[in-house]
């Protein structure tokens, strides 16, 4: 934490010295609004804020008719925008010219920085850090939810430890390329799967197809289904209260087949001490489908286990096959998803066994290109962890500044 005594943060940067001031918001921030005229024929678009410091979202366009006598205020650029219903939930963000045009109803005040006082983007990245987000709290009164409502005069109320205008700008323009550098990684990764799940689609339809290592077609592919190909067997069961840290044995519990794992798993997050004669074991190259879910969609997931020896939990269909594991995950994750939710039943809770599992009609290529085909995949999923541990280091790196950087 910063030291408050002294009114100086912890990380500085190196030009800059001296205590900073105590500044009442009113005294920085200008609250700005500019009514909308509503016209019934013509579109506007809203804006909305989410929370946790998400940012802003544009809302679709809707007419000036369907909006009726809703009170609309045009968005100010580069203002700091707060959603008073959930300020407490660090719902703010600062406007840009992306705005340009947009409307936000009266629960998103506005206020513009006052000159020589204040930078929007420092007052914005404040609201974000820990000490921002106990203000807005303070400043919103009342129980949980939609009744913690901002007081807007009891936010222009607050007081800040501000540094001058100059130390404001810097600290906010090193703040905005950790920003865009965030934003980069995670717009890399949404094209990354993108890309990934428009290439399984044409890989299964077989309109990409590979060829052996001496440039030969390899032959075509051939209907079988799962009960040809495969044996069946369950897990047994690991209670959450069962999961413990560095435990003897590594597990997998169904329900995180919906929560942490996807079509490959390498590294495995849970383990237990229960005693080893009431456990099941995973076999390299072993498929993992839930056996239960809420709802079909859901259920139809699949996982290979790449290790021997991780306890397999209850509630899990094992497959064992001698076709290619990781293949098989993929294809059963994506081009068979729906065959699976179909043969799951029930309503309040689904279900799926071997049984229903072993009618699942496939459509195989040869070992070699099955091969051939995960590790292609594979490739793109490693590409997409690198870029998404990327993004989760560099919004660590950003949380650490923002403890640091203000007091």
């Amino acid at each position: 934490m910063a030291d408050e005594a002294n009114k100086v943060p912890v990380l500085r940067f190196p030009e800059f010295s001296g205590e900073w001031g105590q500044k009442q918001i009113s005294n920085v921030l200008a609250r700005v609004s500019k009514p909308v005229g509503i016209k019934p024929n013509t579109q506007y678009q809203q804006i909305g804020i989410r929370s946790h410091g998400k940012g802003i979202f544009h809302k679709d366009l809707v007419s000036g008719k369907s909006l009726g006598n809703k009170r609309v205020f045009w968005v100010i650029e580069n203002a700091f925008v707060v959603n008073i219903v959930f300020a407490w939930e660090h719902a703010v963000a600062k406007t840009t010219i992306s705005e340009r045009g947009m409307i936000a109803s009266h629960r998103f005040p506005m206020y513009v920085e006052v000159s020589g006082t204040s930078c929007i983007g420092y007052i914005t990245h404040y609201f974000l850090t820990k000490k921002g987000k106990h203000l807005l709290g303070l400043a919103s009164p009342g129980g949980a939810g939609r009744n913690k409502t901002l007081g807007q005069k009891t936010f222009e109320d607050l007081k800040l430890i501000l540094p001058a205008e100059n130390e404001q700008i810097k600290i906010a323009d090193f703040l905005t390329a950790v920003d865009e550098k965030i934003q980069l990684a995670s717009e890399k990764k949404v094209l990354l799967e993108q890309y990934k799940k428009g290439v399984m689609q044409k890989i299964f339809s077989q309109s990409i197809r590979f060829k052996d290592d001496n440039g030969k077609a390899f032959p075509d592919w051939k209907e079988k289904t799962l009960g040809e190909i495969a044996k069946f067997s369950k897990g047994k069961a690991i209670a959450k209260s069962d999961i413990v840290t560095n435990g003897k044995f590594e597990c997998i519990r169904y329900g995180e087949l919906y929560t942490h794992y996807q079509e490959v798993i390498t590294k495995v997050l849970s383990s237990t001490n229960i005693p080893e004669r009431y456990l099941v074991y995973s076999e390299a190259n072993d498929i993992i489908v839930p056996a239960s879910g809420e709802t079909q969609i859901d259920i139809a997931t699949a996982s290979c286990v790449m290790r021997s020896g991780v306890a397999l939990g209850g509630d899990l269909n094992i497959i064992k096959t001698p076709e290619n594991g990781v293949f098989l995950s993929y294809y059963l994750n994506n081009n068979s998803k729906y065959d699976i939710a179909r043969l799951s039943q029930g309503i309040s809770v689904v279900h799926i066994y071997a049984q229903h599992l072993k009618r699942l009609k496939l459509l195989l290529p040869h070992l070699d290109e099955q091969k051939k085909i995960a590790d292609f995949l594979t490739s793109i999923d490693a590409k997409i962890a690198a870029v998404n541990n990327q993004f989760k280091q560099a919004e660590v790196f950003k949380k650490g500044l923002l403890q640091q950087m203000f007091v």
